[in-house]
């Protein structure tokens, strides 16, 4: 189910870069303004239900009750169909509304498409939550790759189609989004097949009678409203701290292009800067996604040494995760910055909005440092503290970005993402190092430091003298594409031993972590990290 995800996430975040070189900035400033509002109403409708029915279906199978299983699902489907029914007319009659909103009339037919996917993409958080309820994880993971690869490949064929054909940007950006609603009917189908096959089973086998008598008495105790009710209670909480992910995103899409359109500039332009600012943000998304997949893994060996009451395992792994946040999170920042033209070339085949390229690369740094604040603010029982400073982050965004945009455009806009994000980073890593009493060591934090520099110093090197040296040799695009990837590789591989030789990191704090022991004695064995004495 971890693996699913990854990839689906990795799938679902550089989807974005054939999207813009197909259809350009201006589809692709589109797609970024229009695809935060459905994921906020997605989120608002199934964020919580997944574990919330797993929870109530994994209550009855420990209790025999085969039916009260189907009648969870049978309740969170109409409970879910309803809400997605709700937020698809909200969004198709409001489509021209929202449009507005974002400062570009085009995005109607977009707003519409993303629409479609409401009818079917709650229905598969129902069904997800029943399997994993039941401790089977392969048909969720089977759906959630089917409908992430599906949706790619749908909106990739549509933009092919849409180009050779001469679409608009209008019905570009469309497709796009209509994507959304293919992998999502790919991904249903799936759990149907499951839930299919598992019924004909079922209406074949004797082993259904055991339950019959426990389904009939708690059908009678417990209707499909009660349940509905319930599943209600446990998902509300879930989705009000997951409002926070999507929130940035609608603040961009509802200030930034309104601004830009505000200072004189043509819809279409101001759509289009719109599409060059939203380029550094995959590859931002990208870091971040990674450093929450590695923040997972301290959250049951900081819950458990919560449990056994050692503060000092607590304070030390605490600790250890706050200096990898802001290393490994200035170590990204600053790669995306020094490297932000050949890789805007390599990515988008021209250099257009480096400059912006390259302060939305700086918020990986705040971004990679709230994800782990958050795993470990998570592992201490903290849950709200990082969806309430994300939300502060937001609020904060707007108010920044109408005293920014409008003066320095697009490059307001990701200053005031750096402040805002980082602002909410400190004040997470302030929380965590209350809760847990964790404090850097400077010996520590001195040996990050000089890792960092002589990472910065080498890819300064490397892009001032490669650059023109590539360029000889090579096409544009693949120097720009040499430079990047080289550059990134070199300065990952020069950080991270750096910061072993420094002191950045001990093998014996490095053992305190999970999987700790084996890299640790790697480690030594190839001597980038000195024996503890």
């Amino acid at each position: 189910m971890g693996a699913a995800m990854l990839i689906s996430k990795t799938l679902g975040t550089l989807q974005k870069i054939p999207l813009q070189n197909i259809a350009g900035d201006r589809v692709f400033g589109i797609y970024n303004a229009v695809y935060p509002i459905y994921q906020l109403l997605l989120v608002m409708v199934t964020a919580g239900f997944p574990v919330a029915v797993s929870l109530l279906v994994a209550e009855r199978e420990a209790a025999g009750d085969a039916g009260g299983s189907r009648r969870v699902l049978g309740a969170s489907s109409w409970l879910l169909a309803m809400g997605g029914l709700a937020c698809f007319i909200l969004l198709w009659q409001g489509a021209h509304v929202a449009a507005s909103w974002f400062g570009d009339a085009a995005a109607a037919p977009a707003v519409r498409a993303s629409a479609l996917a409401l009818w079917v993409v709650p229905l598969m958080a129902a069904f997800r939550g029943y399997y994993q309820g039941r401790g089977n994880m392969l048909p969720s993971a089977v759906s959630q790759l089917s409908e992430q690869t599906v949706r790619v490949a749908g909106m990739l064929t549509l933009l092919m189609a849409g180009w050779h054909l001469g679409w608009s940007d209008d019905k570009l950006a469309a497709g796009a989004t209509a994507g959304s609603a293919i992998g999502g009917t790919a991904g249903l189908a799936v759990l149907a097949g499951y839930w299919l096959r598992e019924r004909r089973g079922l209406a074949g086998g004797a082993g259904r009678s055991a339950s019959k008598l426990a389904s009939r008495q708690n059908a009678q105790a417990e209707g499909l409203l009660s349940i509905m009710m319930r599943l209600a209670a446990l998902a509300i909480p879930v989705t009000l701290g997951a409002l926070a992910v999507p929130a940035l995103g609608v603040v961009d899409a509802f200030t930034v292009p309104r601004l830009l359109h505000g200072t004189g500039l043509p819809q279409d332009e101001a759509m289009t800067l719109f599409g060059l600012y939203s380029r550094g943000q995959p590859l931002v998304q990208l870091v971040v996604m990674v450093a929450g997949a590695m923040g997972g893994a301290f959250v049951p060996a900081l819950a458990g040494s919560l449990a056994r009451g050692d503060a000092a395992a607590v304070r030390q792994q605490a600790a250890i995760v706050l200096r990898a946040a802001w290393g490994i999170g200035t170590a990204a920042a600053l790669g995306l910055a020094l490297l932000a033209e050949p890789i805007n070339m390599m990515l988008y085949a021209d250099a257009d909005g480096s400059r912006t390229f390259a302060l939305v690369g700086c918020t990986a740094l705040a971004g990679t440092v709230s994800a782990l604040t958050a795993a470990v603010l998570q592992g201490l029982g903290a849950v709200r503290t990082p969806a309430l400073l994300m939300l502060a982050a937001a609020a904060l965004k707007a108010a920044l970005n109408a005293a920014l945009v409008p003066a320095f455009g697009t490059a307001g806009a990701a200053c005031a993402g750096i402040a805002a994000l980082t602002a909410a980073a400190l004040l997470g890593s302030g929380a965590v190092c209350r809760a847990a009493g964790a404090a850097v060591p400077a010996r520590r934090a001195a040996g990050i430091g000089l890792a960092l520099a002589v990472m910065a110093a080498v890819l300064v090197l490397a892009e001032r003298g490669g650059a023109p040296l590539l360029g000889l040799a090579l096409p544009p695009r693949a120097a720009a594409a040499a430079l990047a990837l080289g550059g990134t590789a070199l300065g990952g591989a020069l950080f991270a031993a750096a910061v072993l030789r420094f002191g950045g990191l001990t093998a014996r704090e490095l053992r305190a972590l999970p999987g700790g022991d084996v890299l640790a004695a790697a480690l030594i064995k190839w001597r980038l990290l000195p024996q503890d004495a």
